[in-house]
């Protein structure tokens, strides 16, 4: 039997949540609503992120009147796309997978056009390796004298190997049950389980600790959470190879879900305190507002959560998940090039570096797929926190000094323009979260309603990740304020 997206997304019409599947579709301008209603609503929504506005429309289809709270002034959470440059480069979320059901409809819904990208990933020659300043090819780094990996593996490039093994060496029959507290046992750290699979710590650091999935380095990532994600990677190919994205910038897509809620949506209101009574929750924000309501829905980071003051306090795991939950670590930086350099010294456009330069990604977003309309540098744990001690304009005088020096072709040709620190966001304190060692069942405890208090986001979903894994935990939290 094929993949049917519409059996793995958790329907509207099975939870009786009205509408989900993009029956409605609305071309609006990105203004927000500015003034609160007269009333109290019946649930506030913290944070208007994917999360927050997935919350927000499920609850409106049920007849509930929602206020959403959002510390930024725009919506959206990690979706930041840089409309002012040529292709509209993604400083965070980057695409969704054929298999996003959630993701799929709520573009539908919102009546945002999806392209399909994933081949542009594809055109050209692959990246190349540069240990130092030697570049390699697949083959060059295979016999080069220096390669750390077992012998089995020496064709694989740095970037590709821990993804592989965990992907072959999967210790779980059924990867949904990652959470489940029956295979606890299992959760040592990626360091433990690459050990297992024959690497040095020679070749661990330069496989993951360079440029680390998630975390900054092997020693403080769950394994069992990269099992989790490699699963749900697979369940996503399964439905098709389709990378999508928003045709004119993902940014899109949570400005024209917001313009369809009908509560309001009031940004620039970041949340000091919480406090719960028998009378309501109250919402204490930063501009001296407050705001109070039967029901809180958080969709907050944990990063940020950490700064609320919450009365009555949370208390065990849920208290400790707040203090501690690790959140990637990842800086960006996009370039531009006047004059294509890498046609005239014959080398691939992409560089995984070992060095200051971290990572050098061709943008294919353009109307030609051909054209590189610009390249996003990105740094990854250790080396992002490293750049986030310099100041922005000095991290991109080194990017573009360093490719000069790594490609004598780019000199002069190459202009650095935005610099973003997902570390240094003051309302998230870096990108995607990530469990620790023996962290795995955390989940289940941190997604628990405290009071009238409940809460979504990325970070609790339990069978998806990223945008979906969002829209999958605020429906979770709908269904606990329903009380279905």
């Amino acid at each position: 039997m094929g993949f049917d997206r519409r059996k793995f997304t958790l329907g509207a019409s099975a939870l009786g949540l009205g509408a989900m599947t993009g029956a409605r579709f609305a071309h609006a301008a990105p203004t927000m609503k500015a003034s609160a209603s007269a009333g109290q609503p019946d649930v506030l929504i913290l944070g208007a992120g994917i999360s927050g506005l997935h919350s927000a429309h499920l609850l409106e289809e049920m007849g509930m009147k929602v206020t959403i709270l959002e510390a930024r002034e725009r919506v959206g959470g990690r979706i930041l796309t840089l409309m002012d440059q040529p292709g509209y480069p993604e400083m965070g979320f980057n695409s969704m997978a054929a298999g996003y059901g959630r993701g799929i409809d709520a573009a539908q819904r919102a009546g945002v056009e999806l392209q399909e990208v994933g081949a542009r990933y594809r055109i050209g020659p692959p990246s190349q390796v540069y240990i130092g300043n030697t570049a390699m090819t697949r083959e060059e780094w295979a016999r080069f004298p220096g390669n750390p990996f077992p012998e089995q593996y020496k064709s694989v490039m740095p970037g590709e190997l821990v993804g592989m093994l965990v992907a072959q060496n999967g210790r779980l029959e059924d990867w949904t049950l990652w959470s489940d507290p029956a295979n606890a046992a299992l959760d040592v750290s990626l360091h433990e389980f690459l050990k297992a699979q024959g690497l040095s710590d020679a070749a661990i650091h330069l496989a993951n600790d360079l440029a680390p999935y998630y975390g900054v380095n092997a020693y403080g990532t769950s394994s069992l959470m990269m099992e989790f994600n490699d699963g749900f990677i697979k369940t996503m190919m399964a439905a098709g190879m389709e990378s999508l994205a928003v045709k004119g910038g993902n940014q899109k897509l949570p400005i024209a879900l917001a313009e369809q809620i009908k509560g309001d949506i009031l940004l620039g209101r970041e949340v000091l305190g919480i406090v719960q009574e028998d009378a309501g929750t109250t919402v204490f924000c930063a501009d001296g507002s407050r705001f109070t309501a039967p029901k809180v829905i958080c969709s907050l980071p944990l990063s940020a959560l950490r700064n609320v003051k919450i009365d009555p306090a949370l208390n065990g795991v849920q208290a400790e998940a707040v203090a501690q939950l690790g959140y990637q670590p990842i800086s960006m930086a996009f370039i531009t090039a006047e004059s294509p350099f890498w046609e005239e010294d014959g080398l691939a456009p992409g560089m995984w570096t070992d060095g200051l330069l971290g990572n050098v990604m061709p943008q294919r977003y353009g109307e030609d797929p051909n054209e590189i309309t610009g390249f996003i540098v990105q740094a990854r744990g250790n080396l992002a926190l490293y750049w986030d001690r310099m100041d922005p304009e000095a991290v991109k005088q080194m990017i573009v000094k360093r490719i000069e020096e790594l490609r004598p072709a780019a000199k002069g040709k190459v202009k650095a323009h935005t610099y973003f620190s997902w570390a240094k966001e003051r309302f998230n304190g870096g990108d995607v979260s990530y469990l620790a060692p023996g962290q795995s069942t955390w989940v289940n405890d941190m997604a628990q309603p405290a009071g009238n208090m409940h809460f979504c986001g990325e970070h609790l979903a339990t069978s998806a990740r990223g945008l979906e894994g969002a829209m999958e935990s605020a429906e979770r939290a709908v269904l606990e304020v329903l009380g279905v």
